[in-house]
This record gives C-alpha cells, sequence and structure tokens, in this order.
C-alpha cells in the first residue's frame, strides 16, 4: 500500500509528438502544393499532378525495408521534404502538355508532342536532383543516419515520380479532354494576371537585364558578397553541430580522488536543494501552480560521481529548458571538491564538449602547466564554461631518489624501490592451494612498522655485498601529487581541455580557428616540446566539414556531367549551375530571417538544394537551345524562354517552397532537427527563381558575347548574340 507508481521519462510520448507533428504537416504542405496548382493549372490537372505523390510516397515505402530505412524523424521529414520537389517534374510535363493544347487542340497527339518536348530536360532534372543526395549515402560520423535516411527516402520518391510522371500522368491528362475548354474560375484569373505580369513586367526587365548583361551580373555577385559579409560579419552564426533542446535536464558531478563519500552525498543534496528552489521561484515568476520540474532523479555511484537526472513538465511550461539549466547553475555555484560539474538542458550531437583541445609532450608537468595556462584562456572568452582539464590528480605519492655516494657501492633505483615495496606491500613467500583456491603467503613489516613516513626514514637498505645501511645514508624521498589516470596518444602523455559553449553567445568554430591562429603560437613558443591538436567535437566538426566538402564536390561533379549530357555541351552546364551560389544566398538569407544559426544539418539542406535548383534552369537553357537552332537569335531565343517557361518555374519553386513552409512555422521542440533543412530549401529554392529568371539568360548572352555558346565533339559553335 506505501508503493506509488509513476510514469517516469515516458519515450512514447515524444515518439508520439514527433510523429503527429511531421504528419501533420506532410497534410498541410500536401494542401497547400495543391492549392498552389489549383491556382495556376486547371484544378482537374492539379488533381492528376497531386496523384503523383502517393506513388512515389507508396513506392518509396515499399523500398524502404529492402535497405533498411526505418519509419523515423528524418525519414518522416524526407517526405517533407520531397512533397514540392517530387511533383516538379509532372508540373513540367503537365504544363507542357497544357500549353500545347491550349495552342494547337486538346487531342491525344499534342499531350504527347507536349510531354514529349520536355520529357528529356525533366528526366535529367530529377537526376540531377537524385546525384545531389545521393552523397548523402556514403557520409559517416554523428550525422550518418541522418543523411542516409534522407538520402534514401528523396531516392526512391523521386525515381517512382519519374515513371508516374513520364508514362501514367500523360494517360490521366488525355481523360480530361470532355472538360476541356470550361471555364477554370480563379485559375483563369490568376493566368491571366500571370500572362499580363510576364508582358508588362517580366519581358521588359529582362530585356534590360539582357542589354546590360555584365552590370546584372555583378549586381548579382554583389549580392554573393553581402551574404559572405553576413555570415563572416556574425549576423548569421555558424554552429556545425546544433544544440537540441529537450524536456530533460542532466546534472553531474565527479569529486576529488581521496574526497570522503559522506561528501558526495552532500553535493547532491546541495544541487537538489537549489533545483526545486529555482522550481518555486519560476512558479512564483509564471504565477503558475504546477511544478515546471516535474521529475527528479539523483544517485551517487562509488562515492565519487554524482548524477541527476531532471524531467521538465512537457507542455505550457512557459521557460525554457536552457534557461532552467542556467538558473540551476548559477544557484549551485563552484563546490569545493568537485573535480567535474555539469549541467546540461541539450544534447550536443556532435557528442562531448563543442571546445575539445589535446595537448601532448614527453615532459608531463610542461603539458600539464600549458594545458593549465589554456584553460585560463578560454575561462575568458565570454560564452564558455565549465572549461576543464583532464589531468586527473590522485592522492599524493613519494618520490625516491638514490643519492651519488649509495650508486658508487652498486646500489640502484630498481633495487631500492623492490626493497621498499616488499617491507610495504609484502613479498610472496609462498603459494597454499586450499581446495579450489590458492593463498599467497606475503611477507612485510609488521603492521605497526608501516603506519607513516617516519617508518620508511628508520628502515635498513641491503647492499649488493649484503652490508645494510639505514635509508637516509643511501636514498632521499619527496612528496608529489599523483595521478589516478595516465592518458597517452602515440606515445607521449596527453591532456584534454574541454569548455562547453552557449551558441547562443559563441560559435564553437571561431573560438577553435582564433586559438589555433593566433593563441596556439604563442603557448607553444612558451611550452617547447608540447604539441596541440583538435579532440572530441572540435575534432569531428573539422572532419564533418572535410566530408560536407567531399559531398558538395562529388555532388557539383555528378550534376555537370549529367547536365552535359542533353545539352550536348562542356560550357552550358556551368551557366546552369550558376544558380547554385545563388540558393545558397538564398539559404543564408533565409537563416538570417528565421533567426537560427547555419549547422551540419542545414549544410544537408544546402547540398540537396543545390540539385533541386538546377532543374528549372536546365529547362529554360533547353527550351532557348531549340529556338536558337530553329534560327532565333539569342536574346529574343532567351526573352520567349524566359516568358514560356515561367509558369512552370514559378510553380515548381512555389510548390517546393509551400510544402516546407508548415515545418517552418512549427514552434515545437521535436522540430528542431528539421527545420535548417527546410530552411536552406525553401528559401534557397525561392531565391534562385529569381536567379533563374532574370540571370540564366544574361549568361546564356555572355556566352555568345564570348563566342562559346555551344561546344559539341571538341569543337565550339558560335551563336549570334544581340
Amino acid at each position: 500500500e506505501d508503493v506509488k507508481l509513476s510514469v517516469w521519462s515516458d519515450s512514447t510520448f515524444y515518439l508520439q509528438g514527433r510523429m503527429d507533428m511531421l504528419l501533420q504537416n506532410m497534410l498541410m504542405g500536401g494542401l497547400l502544393v495543391f492549392v498552389i496548382l489549383g491556382l495556376f493549372l486547371h484544378i482537374k490537372l492539379a488533381a492528376w499532378v497531386i496523384v503523383g505523390l502517393p506513388v512515389a510516397f507508396f513506392g518509396a515505402m515499399m523500398m524502404m525495408p529492402v535497405f533498411g530505412v526505418t519509419i523515423n524523424i528524418m525519414s518522416l521529414f524526407a517526405f517533407i521534404v520531397v512533397l514540392g520537389i517530387v511533383v516538379d517534374d509532372a508540373i513540367i510535363i503537365a504544363e507542357a502538355a497544357y500549353t500545347e493544347t491550349e495552342a494547337r487542340g486538346y487531342t491525344l497527339n499534342n499531350i504527347v508532342t507536349g510531354a514529349q518536348r520536355v520529357a528529356i530536360p525533366a528526366t535529367f532534372g530529377v537526376l540531377t536532383t537524385i546525384m545531389a543526395f545521393a552523397p548523402q549515402l556514403f557520409v559517416t560520423g554523428p550525422t550518418k543516419n541522418i543523411n542516409a535516411a534522407m538520402g534514401y527516402v528523396v531516392m526512391f520518391c523521386l525515381v517512382f515520380s519519374l515513371v508516374e510522371s513520364k508514362l501514367i500522368l500523360p494517360s490521366h491528362l488525355a481523360m480530361m479532354r470532355s472538360s476541356h475548354g470550361s471555364k477554370r474560375g480563379i485559375a483563369d484569373w490568376v493566368d491571366q494576371r500571370l500572362k499580363w505580369f510576364i508582358k508588362v513586367v517580366y519581358r521588359p526587365t529582362l530585356k534590360r537585364a539582357i542589354e546590360y548583361r555584365y552590370a546584372t551580373v555583378a549586381l548579382f555577385l554583389s549580392m554573393i558578397i553581402i551574404a559572405v559579409g553576413l555570415v563572416g560579419g556574425g549576423f548569421v552564426r555558424f554552429v556545425f553541430f546544433p544544440e537540441m533542446e529537450e524536456d530533460f535536464i542532466m546534472g553531474s558531478l565527479e569529486l576529488n580522488d581521496g574526497a570522503p563519500e559522506s561528501l558526495a552525498l552532500s553535493v547532491i543534496r546541495q544541487m537538489d536543494t537549489a533545483l526545486r528552489e529555482v522550481n518555486e521561484e519560476l512558479k512564483a515568476e509564471l504565477d503558475v501552480e504546477r511544478d515546471i520540474v516535474e521529475h527528479v532523479f539523483a544517485f551517487v555511484r562509488d562515492g565519487k560521481f554524482g548524477r541527476f537526472q531532471v524531467e521538465l513538465a512537457k507542455q505550457d511550461r512557459g521557460v525554457s529548458p536552457k534557461e532552467i539549466e542556467k538558473r540551476w547553475r548559477e544557484k549551485v555555484g563552484e563546490i569545493a571538491g568537485t573535480k567535474e560539474l555539469r549541467f546540461s538542458a541539450s544534447r550536443h550531437m556532435g557528442g562531448g564538449p563543442p571546445i575539445a583541445v589535446k595537448l601532448q609532450g614527453k615532459n608531463y608537468e610542461l603539458t600539464e602547466r600549458a594545458a593549465r595556462e589554456l584553460a585560463l584562456y578560454l575561462r575568458g572568452i565570454e560564452g564558455l564554461y565549465e572549461v576543464e582539464v583532464s589531468s586527473e590528480a590522485g592522492p599524493e605519492e613519494i618520490s625516491l631518489r638514490i643519492k651519488p655516494e649509495a650508486e658508487a657501492l652498486g646500489i640502484t633505483l630498481v633495487d631500492l624501490g623492490r626493497q621498499v615495496r616488499e617491507a610495504f606491500y609484502g613479498a610472496e613467500a609462498q603459494r597454499i592451494q586450499r581446495g579450489n583456491q590458492e593463498l599467497r603467503v606475503m611477507v612485510r613489516f609488521p603492521k605497526e612498522e608501516r603506519r607513516s613516513v617516519g617508518n620508511l626514514e628508520s628502515m635498513w637498505i641491503r647492499l649488493p655485498d649484503g652490508r645494510e645501511l639505514p635509508f637516509s645514508a643511501v636514498a632521499e624521498f619527496d612528496m608529489r601529487p599523483g595521478f589516478s589516470v595516465i592518458r597517452r596518444s602515440e606515445g607521449k602523455r596527453a591532456i584534454t581541455v574541454t569548455a562547453n559553449a552557449d551558441l547562443s553567445v559563441v560559435e564553437p568554430g571561431r573560438v577553435i580557428e582564433d586559438l589555433l591562429n593566433e593563441y596556439t603560437p604563442q603557448l607553444l613558443s612558451s611550452y617547447p616540446g608540447v604539441s596541440v591538436a583538435l579532440d572530441g567535437s572540435s575534432l569531428e566538426e573539422q572532419l564533418g566539414m572535410m566530408e560536407a566538402w567531399y559531398a558538395f564536390i562529388a555532388a557539383m561533379f555528378g550534376i555537370y556531367v549529367l547536365m552535359a549530357i542533353p545539352l550536348r555541351s562542356y560550357v552550358q552546364p556551368l551557366v546552369i549551375m550558376s544558380v547554385i551560389p545563388f540558393g545558397i544566398v538564398g539559404a543564408i538569407v533565409g537563416h538570417y530571417v528565421m533567426g537560427i544559426a547555419v549547422s551540419s544539418l542545414s549544410l544537408i539542406g544546402i547540398i540537396a538544394l543545390s540539385g533541386v535548383v538546377v532543374n528549372d534552369s536546365l529547362i529554360l537553357v533547353d527550351y532557348v537551345n531549340k529556338r536558337v537552332e530553329e534560327g532565333m537569335d539569342a536574346v529574343s531565343a532567351a526573352m520567349e524562354g524566359g516568358s514560356a517557361r515561367l509558369r512552370a518555374i514559378l510553380l515548381t519553386s512555389l510548390t517546393t517552397f509551400f510544402g516546407l513552409l508548415p515545418i517552418l512555422s512549427e514552434t515545437s521542440m521535436q522540430a528542431q532537427m528539421v527545420i535548417p533543412m527546410a530552411t536552406s530549401l525553401a528559401f534557397g529554392i525561392l531565391f534562385a527563381t529569381v536567379i533563374t529568371l532574370i540571370l540564366v539568360p544574361c549568361l546564356y548572352n555572355i556566352l555568345g558575347d564570348l563566342g562559346s555558346r555551344r561546344v559539341r565533339g571538341g569543337t565550339a559553335s558560335v551563336t549570334v548574340g544581340h
């Protein structure tokens, strides 16, 4: 009857919350995509385009078990990411078919002709997106599972959407024959306004931009400079491993060696009292009756280690876990006798503190002094806290030294150490078998003669010739701190200096950069023989950045090759890929607007963005090429291409953006992991649309000026500029 049962850390609550959040956002995103399609296209046409979504999704789900991909937060988010992307090729096919039938009549042949007109560039557009996600499958490190889940789901969806848009969608369009020519309501109104916009605003603007194409390029390049300035100036922060806030706060402590066990219990009680005081203060400030701190679990292990697990109220808390952690830390303060005292209200993706530097050297005392000085430097940086040095001091130990005159008598330090050890610890005299156990018989000084240092000073040391001399005649000793743990790396003693960081105040990457470039040379000049290297999360960040670059380069090369095939040109793919840097500019501006830092999760979105933004440019350049081959001059072809493809380009961009919009507006903690990726994709796509419609035609004509628009079979074919 005295036993009470309560739920502690119910993980199903958080799992269900993430599932509900993602599914709701998926449905909302799908609805927004349908609305956008309905505004620009015939409602039945929009319906048939949206049918491609379940085909792609069910196809991907069918393939997921084959490659070991489960339904989790990242695979579900991948479906949201692909919401607007997966309908892109269907939009292009449907819009081309509709334009063809609108101009020449609604017949099956015209539908096929319209679809065939854009089939090749639309197919390669999907392949470039697949290529952008393919390197995600080979990423290692802390984000490995995130990347793999994203990559597989998006690639599967795109493959099935390719089949649906090329083989199934045209037959669906043919079924709309009876409804063709009927009033389209709001879609007709939007279509008229879009045609007015193209005629009155877009074409004159594009004509002027092409006329002053070099100035236009310079203007867009200035945007890249501004974006770099936003990051370099700290307006948009870069944090490779972001912190993920949770409904839990962890506290841990480790006492110095030799500290009494009662101290651990005392510190735990002190921390518990401080936490309860914070809880009462917050209840008073927020004017609520229920506890902010819902459950507390604390324990002590080995009389030296203590751990706190605190679960906060899950809903309507009114205060962030980070704020509670900060208050708790300040109220506990510094506690004498503790070697480590940590508080954490968030999960750090990199594992361990975000700042970790390893010092190595053969001279351990010199290395330790350098580590202490480095720790002092880190403590002076605003935003860093819990700066700790890994050198663990153990109980004091006695260091023996042979006197020079004793060495002349033939005694060595090994002999001295052996005799002292045998006197105080014991020498094995024999072993006795007793049943299944073997007992060792040790011979040593009586207990009363090995209680103090004075017993060492009064003992006699035997020389090699059998004589005995007092200890003080042959040796001397001193007391010095020992080490409970000795760490070595590459044969040298190693000490690690770590620090936690408030990511809203300081960027760990900048701290490491300043430390290695400015402070470390000065430090090493004062401590010769000591070397400095990155460790822990700092090393993982460096390796992660290298992997991100390799993935980006591999994606760029694959995209270039894929676009060179349908364009039959070595130069034109570069024109199309020029939108990629501007897509990144859009992603950076998006992070600034959203008020979040660029992180490794953002980089996943940026790499994926590279394959998405080139699709529209590929469709546009392919259209312009065909007009040029028919004899049209470059300027007229570029203007006609932009006008003809504007609706399709606008639709593909808006569907991708609005498909991700619900995630961007999400405020729950469950969405923290996916918002950076969604921000990169959504804003990058939006910004790249303008680039596609204005900059790409300008660059196309600049290539004409340079006489290298088309390169086939190694021979340049010059097309006349305006």
